[in-house]
């Protein structure tokens, strides 16, 4: 019998620039996220939808922009639930004519809400937020919020899992939320 040859694949991995021009152009069915040179799709859901417009809802924004747009981090473009920055805080660069880049100490909080994509929000994600030297990032998930602080490298140094009828404090703002305020009732 004659040996068969395979090829291996060859994955491509985008850089930020191309996936921004790609993005502008609208080269991609419906929304998609750049994380560490891979193309995500982004899905949300009805809980997902929910539940992101109940963090934006609760979260203080008197001398803050709580916003949905993409966030430009580490060479990847996320697209986070929502972040947070204050409203004096300008963009570090301009990366195209719709998008900035902001720098690490303006990018108070972030926030994935992980129904489909909890994996990923709380691995690869995690790692890419921490590497971006964001303070605080929060993982809103069914079963609670999963807070992350001291970012390294590697990843946040710290996690803790605030579950319904515990509260999260919002250090920008020094206050204080209820989980059950993120999270709708069954």
């Amino acid at each position: 019998m004659a040996g068969v040859t395979v090829a291996a694949a060859t994955v491509y991995h985008w850089r930020l620039e191309e996936f921004v021009r790609a993005w502008e152009a609208e080269v991609f069915v419906g929304r998609a996220e750049l994380v560490d040179g891979e193309v995500w799709p982004v899905a949300i859901g009805s809980w997902h939808g929910d539940v992101a417009a109940r963090v934006v809802r609760a979260l203080p924004n008197d001398d803050h922009q709580v916003t949905t747009s993409s966030l430009p981090t580490s060479g990847s473009l996320p697209d986070p639930d929502c972040w947070v920055r204050p409203t004096a805080a300008h963009p570090q660069r301009r990366l195209s004519d719709r998008l900035d880049e902001w720098a690490p100490a303006d990018v108070l909080l972030v926030v994935e809400v992980g129904d489909e994509t909890v994996d990923q929000d709380l691995g690869a994600k995690a790692v890419l937020y921490a590497r971006g030297g964001y303070r605080w990032y929060w993982v809103v998930t069914r079963e609670g919020v999963y807070e992350h602080s001291d970012p390294g490298e590697v990843g946040y140094q710290v996690r803790h899992l605030r579950r319904p009828g515990d509260s999260l404090t919002v250090e920008y703002a020094n206050v204080q939320v209820l989980v059950d305020d993120l999270l709708p009732g069954d």
